[in-house]
């Protein structure tokens, strides 16, 4: 099963970060490829099990199960339940910790899949690592300017 990961530090502190990241429905606030995000069916945001509908660039709709909330470890899972991608099985993890001593934060992205079409594991690869790391540093970028 192809694993993308990827961890950086956050010019911000945890709390903050967490503050945002938190609001699994508001996502496009701070990703660049998404124009529209919002939770469905009028369930609240953050509970375990809502799905986020995402309209992307493109026109194409991503929806988002969220597996999992921890505000005490900063951690949330989510899954696809619909994407315009050859993927199935599509598991992401963020997870947050502060730096000691510091206004900035540890975050760590995963996000593991199984590909309809093996024999393209790389390229897939690639495509979801730019969606991360898009998404970082658009995070950061929108945490300096809160």
């Amino acid at each position: 099963m192809p694993m993308v990961e990827f961890s950086a530090v956050l010019d911000s502190d945890a709390a903050h970060a967490w503050s945002v990241l938190k609001k699994f429905g508001e996502i496009q606030r701070w990703h660049p490829a998404i124009v529209e995000s919002g939770i469905e069916d009028n369930q609240p945001d953050g509970m375990v099990g809502c799905i986020r509908k995402l309209v992307l660039a493109d026109g194409a709709v991503v929806r988002e199960r969220l597996l999992s909330v921890d505000d005490r470890n900063l951690t949330f899972s989510y899954r696809f339940e619909e994407a315009p991608l050859p993927l199935d099985n599509y598991v992401a993890t963020v997870k947050l910790a502060p730096l000691t001593g510091q206004s900035k934060a540890f975050i760590s992205w995963s996000a593991s899949f199984e590909l309809r079409e093996p024999s393209r594991a790389e390229q897939y690869q690639e495509v979801i690592r730019e969606l991360i790391v898009e998404g970082h540093h658009s995070l950061q970028t929108f945490l300096g300017q809160r």
